[in-house]
């Protein structure tokens, strides 16, 4: 079983998103096509930009966010959490921004990623069947979890998102079972951590799409 992870790096995305949205750029049209079937084609990568610093890195800096700080470890699964949660974060950001209010994507303390994704499923049709295949590839930690979370957040037209659930979300990698956090730096979801050690935002995400679903 895979040990845990060091969570600095998604503390300190979160503590950055907290009070900034990525910097709307050139970037959001690259980062619109790294969500492709099948996921990532690196190994323990969500989408194709993760694991390729040579594409993720120069737009998180675009953008303004901070990198994973690959420099201090040579754990391949580390790393790759740390650039599937920046990844997933950037690519859901460029699915809505095009639509979003103002092209504000990022809202700080708004609807959760779940939130989002059950609000796709009231719009019934298509809609209903791809976000029940996404939150079943979610709650499995299927590779294609994270790509098709992105095509769905591109079909929720109009929509804001926290992006400080996204980074929880991705903060993993796939094939494992879904990954567990001793910290929540999300802003959201209070008691996670009452009287446990750890918490599976998954859950969370899940819990807040099907609650979605049925307003």
């Amino acid at each position: 079983m895979p040990g845990p992870l060091d969570e600095t790096y998604l503390g300190t995305l979160c503590h950055h998103l907290a009070t900034e949205p990525p910097t709307d750029g050139p970037w959001v049209s690259r980062a619109r096509g790294w969500a492709v079937p099948g996921g990532g084609t690196t190994s323990g990568a969500w989408l194709r930009a993760s694991g390729d610093p040579s594409t993720l890195y120069p737009a998180a800096l675009e953008a303004g966010l901070p990198l994973p700080l690959t420099s201090l470890t040579e754990n391949r699964r580390q790393i790759a959490a740390e650039e599937n949660a920046l990844g997933a974060v950037l690519a859901v950001f460029a699915a809505l921004v095009v639509t979003a209010p103002g092209r504000r994507a990022h809202l700080p303390g708004g609807p959760s990623i779940g939130t989002v994704l059950g609000g796709l499923t009231r719009r019934g049709g298509v809609h209903d069947m791809t976000v029940r295949a996404t939150m079943r590839e979610l709650g499995r930690a299927g590779r294609q979890a994270m790509s098709r979370l992105v095509h769905d957040a591109g079909r929720a037209r109009g929509s804001q998102v926290d992006l400080r659930t996204v980074a929880a979300l991705a903060y993993g990698t796939p094939g494992n079972r879904p990954q567990q956090l001793s910290t929540n730096p999300t802003g959201r979801w209070p008691g996670t951590l009452d009287g446990t050690s750890t918490w599976t935002p998954v859950a969370e995400v899940l819990r807040d799409a099907v609650f979605a679903s049925y307003r």
